[in-house]
């Protein structure tokens, strides 16, 4: 066997090149040079354990390191007698199997052979998979980096499941396969359910290197949960290796916009305006222009009883206005997010829709399944930062309005507490409720506000603040509707015979949106995104909202209002100090002084005039959290299930 060893060799001194070129050690990692300085604070014996081949990356001691490469083959030279005794080795594993494990220390779900080097080296040559071992863990003391953070959840995760050859570049990945399996939380795993799993990550990773997936920088397991989160399953375990590559062909785009450092596009105003053709559309002039359009609105409630459903079903006969006798508009109610959603979708996009507003949040997972099989067909969803070029996102900047309602709740309260009840901890909500803030304390600097959450009820504290003597205004822009009135709150004080009087209503104008979406497609800038997830986040200068005031306000009162919100639709007004204190007296600001849209959208703290705090995920509701998963802040999406 001794042209293996050479061949071995061979490998041994291409990838000693490799390190030394990219200024790397030539020889295998030390984990006791790689301990120094690390506090253990725990060993661990795991006892006997399949090692994932490609996760023993070095040797326990520095004894013998320098007679492998970083990749475990041989450097040493071949007529040596190291290279005799790996040479009977080979034909040991050849002829009988080598049945010895080698003992190892795993340390970050890295492995580190302390004895058997030579039997890890032949079966890398021979491409082994997996090769048993017995492991001891050695735990290191959490801290603040990234790596750290992932592993502590992989031990979580490896304590319910026995599974060590699967890796995530980011946090919450393990939270998220057990959840993408169908495994509650704290569920452990059964013998056939990691049979199932191996089987199906094996399948997955085959066809994600086939693709390019080793140049893209990220792990299967990354790739794996975009994947689980289109294709169910119990579908993708009873998948071919064909059917696996066709399906992750199609979501290729969704897999590289996790290589980028801002996954998500936020397009702050419309790109065309109304009698002027976009610079790029003229240039596209070999673009297929469609004649006509067949757009679909779906509402996961009725008109009947939903002000929401209300409000984005005005844009059908806005569409119908604007671009008359060249769009067909049909709308479907009561349709399930979790039930019948999907069905639905695969219907209008097997009829031939060209554009589906699905008006729903919690609809976007069922949009980004059927998206991935009808590419001719454009899907929106109702809801922010979604990362997805499969699926655009849309709405309203609603700090700008809520700025200007918490003035006005500053001017006409008599009291320094008014009330904020927020509908769910989602993108944008914490913007909304810290710009009611600064626009109270705009005009009443002593201000507080009181914050509920729609998402929490509790009879102790009614959403309509009637507990607290001392509120007479709050701001309740609330996805339910008050009972028997069949309208949203908005800014309103309460009589003291308990009856709301608007002061303030917030109108999303969704007629903007579809107007100008659909107008993209017409002219030919939709395609103009080259697989970028887009969001549309528009706001005042685009008519995407406005606010209705009531009737005999103050005339010195409306001409304040009116003048602010001119200069929010001119960029005139910062609405958020480049300095200011989170709950806690904790100083808060933006990275270059203004906060970026992107820091506005995933804002996730509470400003320190806040009484009320973000809810705990353990205290929501199943509908609440489900709608979490979509479009959730960050630091629920990262919390285990």
């Amino acid at each position: 066997m001794l042209e293996d060893y050479r061949n071995a060799l061979r490998a041994g001194q291409r990838a000693t090149r490799a390190a030394q070129a990219r200024g790397q050690s030539p020889y295998l990692a030390v984990l006791d040079d790689i301990l120094r300085g690390v506090n253990i604070v725990a060993q661990e014996p795991l006892g006997l354990v399949d090692i994932p081949a490609e996760s023993i990356v070095g040797t326990k001691t520095a004894g013998r390191h320098t007679a492998f490469a970083p990749n475990f083959m041989p450097i040493l030279e071949a007529d040596s007698e190291f290279a005799r005794k790996w040479s009977n080795l080979c034909d040991a594993h050849l002829e009988e199997g080598i049945r010895y494990p080698v003992t190892a220390y795993e340390y970050l779900n890295k492995f580190y052979v302390e004895e058997g080097n030579k039997r890890v080296s032949v079966l890398k040559y021979y491409e082994a998979v997996k090769i048993p071992g017995t492991v001891t863990r050695l735990v290191p003391e959490r801290n603040e980096t990234l790596e750290n953070k992932i592993y502590y959840e992989f031990l979580d995760f490896y304590k319910l499941s026995k599974i060590n050859y699967v890796h995530f570049s980011r946090l919450g990945g393990y939270a998220k396969l057990q959840t993408l399996a169908c495994k509650a939380t704290g569920e452990s795993w059964t013998d056939d359910d990691r049979l199932n799993f191996a089987s199906l990550y094996t399948m997955f990773s085959q066809q994600f290197y086939a693709l390019g997936g080793s140049a893209l920088g990220l792990t299967p397991g990354d790739a794996l949960l975009v994947y689980l989160a289109v294709y169910r399953y119990s579908d993708a375990i009873e998948s071919t290796p064909a059917q696996v590559r066709e399906n992750l062909s199609k979501l290729w785009d969704e897999i590289k916009i996790l290589t980028r450092p801002q996954a998500v596009e936020l397009q702050l105003e419309p790109a065309t305006k109304q009698g002027a053709e976009p610079l790029l559309s003229k240039l596209n002039i070999f673009s297929p222009r469609p004649s006509e359009l067949r757009v679909v609105l779906l509402h996961e409630h009725n008109a009947q009883t939903s002000a929401w459903v209300r409000g984005q079903d005005k844009g059908r006969d806005a569409l119908l206005k604007a671009f008359p006798g060249r769009v067909r508009v049909s709308c479907r109610e009561n349709v399930n997010p979790e039930v019948d959603a999907e069905q639905v979708l695969e219907d209008v996009a097997h009829d031939n829709a060209d554009i589906v507003f699905t008006t729903s949040a919690r609809m976007h997972p069922a949009c980004l399944k059927v998206a991935a099989q009808h590419p001719g067909t454009r899907f929106l969803n109702c809801s922010l930062n979604a990362p997805h070029p499969l699926v655009r996102t849309y709405y309203p900047r609603t700090y700008e309005v809520t700025y200007l309602l918490g003035m006005l709740a500053g001017i006409t309260s008599r009291s320094d507490h008014v009330g904020y009840v927020a509908a769910n901890p989602v993108y944008g909500v914490p913007a909304a409720i810290n710009a009611f803030v600064q626009g109270l304390r705009s005009v009443r600097p002593e201000g507080r506000v009181v914050l509920r959450w729609a998402c929490l009820p509790d009879p102790a504290h009614p959403l309509d603040f009637s507990d607290r003597k001392d509120i007479e205004v709050f701001y309740a822009r609330d996805d339910r509707e008050p009972e028997g009135t069949h309208r949203d709150y908005g800014l309103c004080r309460r009589l003291p015979d308990g009856i709301l009087q608007p002061i303030g209503l917030p109108e999303w104008r969704w007629d903007t949106f579809f107007i100008e979406i659909v107008r993209s497609v017409f002219d030919g800038t939709w395609n103009s995104a080259n697989g970028r997830a887009i969001n549309y986040w528009w706001g005042m200068r685009s008519g995407a909202e406005q606010i209705s005031y009531s009737a005999g306000q103050n005339s010195g009162t409306m001409q304040l209002l009116r003048l602010v919100e001119k200069q929010i639709a001119k960029d005139d007004v910062q609405v958020f100090p480049s300095e200011e204190y989170a709950q806690g007296h904790r100083k808060q600001g933006a990275a270059t002084g203004i906060y970026t849209p992107q820091e506005l959208m995933k804002m996730d703290w509470l400003d320190e005039c806040v009484e009320g705090e973000m809810p705990r995920y353990e205290e929501l509701n199943v509908k609440s959290r489900f709608l979490l998963e979509v479009n959730g802040l960050d630091r629920y999406k990262d919390m285990p299930r």
